[in-house]
């Protein structure tokens, strides 16, 4: 599938290298260091190879792009290694025990390691004394309309020790470093998108929701058991929305969210679909599906409250809306048999990588598209006609984002346009309503 062509920028950044030379401007790298924002807790050590490397949502975001950057680098794999937080090596001691970690190979002025980040510019992080590169999947034709004075409160600044750009498409808006240099530019392979997916779809799916499939209802979440993960038991809601599902109930839908993205119309877009819905017949049952963690629940937690506001049945309705994680990928035979479409917010930076990584599982995307972009190929998209204002406080001070949003008329055509690719029968109107027609 092609890329979703983006909008042209205004101011061509750096100068591009074909993927045949992924890394060959830095081969002589005695390590290369991966890492990604997420949950500290997860990680038992600050240093680890990849190869033994578990993380808390494989399907999207920084998360899987590391991971099917790592799958896709079959020649790097014993130099691959994990750092949770990069920034600890910092001083001569912590380097010489990243030297010891990684295999015992000399570091010098000639020959240091490499760090890749992955997940969106604010989040950049750097290792002192490394070559540090960043892994972009975000377009930034759409900064904030209006941003603190913190100099990465925009999204297009990267601290000044960034070196490269390894991007996944050249139509893309690309940030600078501070001061405003431009970075040497590296276009990723496809493979790069989808490679640790391979086996994964080899698995088998199981008859229940295996380990590595975690989804709750809203009315169910507990922040302390999300966050520390994994999180045990069956959903009895959930059992009972796929027993329904089964019997030509309502489907699911997959709702990425990119909790890195102050923007996102997400938490909106739930709100007007529960308004929509009625609470004792919904025409479709969410699954969100966050990523890009930055391993506090304040976001979700915010959402719910959002969620029981505009739910008509408060708690009822909330337990017809859910919340997941791929957290390994041999569960994405029962992701996919939970549910087989999309709903790909226009508005995320992400989305044409999202929209790519879903069609590569067999997920079929629905773009909730921004005006004056055109989806991909063969995607099924719906215009995103309503424009709203989102004022966000992050760590970066009070970011304002213009975000759009498909509109209730839009809404109404996104639930019968959904069933269809779900393959679910359409429900039946009550005589009334035929009547009233």
């Amino acid at each position: 599938m092609s890329l979703w062509p983006l909008r042209p920028v205004s101011r061509y950044a750096g100068s591009f290298e074909g993927h045949d030379r992924l890394l060959r401007a830095w081969d002589d790298a005695p390590a290369v260091i991966l890492s990604c924002p997420g949950p500290l807790r997860r990680h038992h050590a600050a240093i680890q190879p990849v190869s033994g490397l578990s993380l808390p949502q494989c399907l999207l975001g920084g998360e899987a792009q590391l991971q099917a950057f790592a799958a896709s680098a079959t020649e790097l794999a014993p130099r691959l290694f994990f750092a949770p937080m990069p920034e600890l090596f910092s001083t001569p001691q912590s380097m010489q025990a990243l030297q010891l970690a990684t295999g015992g190979h000399a570091f010098s002025q000639s020959s240091r390691p490499v760090h890749l980040r992955f997940g969106g510019t604010r989040s950049a992080r750097i290792m002192k004394d490394a070559r540090n590169g960043l892994v972009l999947a975000e377009d930034h034709a759409a900064p904030p309309i209006s941003a603190s004075q913190h100099p990465f409160a925009n999204g297009l600044t990267l601290p000044a020790q960034m070196r490269r750009l390894f991007i996944y498409d050249r139509a893309v808006a690309r940030p600078v470093i501070l001061g405003g240099a431009a970075l040497p530019i590296t276009q990723l392979p496809p493979d790069c998108v989808t490679a640790d997916l391979k086996a994964g779809l080899a698995e088998p799916a199981a008859a229940d929701a295996s380990d590595g499939l975690e989804v709750v209802s809203l009315s169910e979440f507990r922040s302390s058991a999300w966050a520390a993960g994994p999180v045990r038991g069956r959903s009895p809601h959930l059992r009972e929305a796929r027993d329904a599902a089964g019997t030509g109930g309502p489907p699911f839908v997959l709702l990425p969210w990119n909790l890195d993205h102050p923007g996102s119309a997400v938490p909106t877009l739930v709100e007007r679909t529960l308004r929509l819905q009625s609470p004792g017949a919904p025409a479709v049952r969410l699954v969100l599906m966050p990523f890009n963690y930055p391993g506090q629940t304040g976001l979700i937690r915010r959402l719910i409250r959002q969620a029981r506001e505009a739910a008509m049945a408060g708690d009822k309705s909330l337990s017809q809306v859910f919340i997941g994680r791929l957290t390994h990928l041999r569960a994405l035979r029962d992701l996919l048999a939970l549910a087989t479409v999309a709903w790909v917010d226009g508005n995320d930076p992400e989305a044409a990588w999202t929209v790519r990584r879903l069609a590569a599982c067999g997920i079929k995307p629905i773009l909730l598209g921004v005006p004056g972009d055109a989806p991909p190929s063969q995607t099924a998209a719906v215009p995103a006609n309503d424009t709203l204002t989102i004022t966000a406080e992050t760590r970066f001070g009070q970011l304002h984002y213009r975000s759009h949003m498909p509109s209730l008329r839009a809404l109404h055509d996104l639930l019968p346009m959904t069933r269809d690719l779900a393959g679910a029968p359409r429900p039946r109107r009550s005589a009334r309503a035929r009547a009233g027609s």
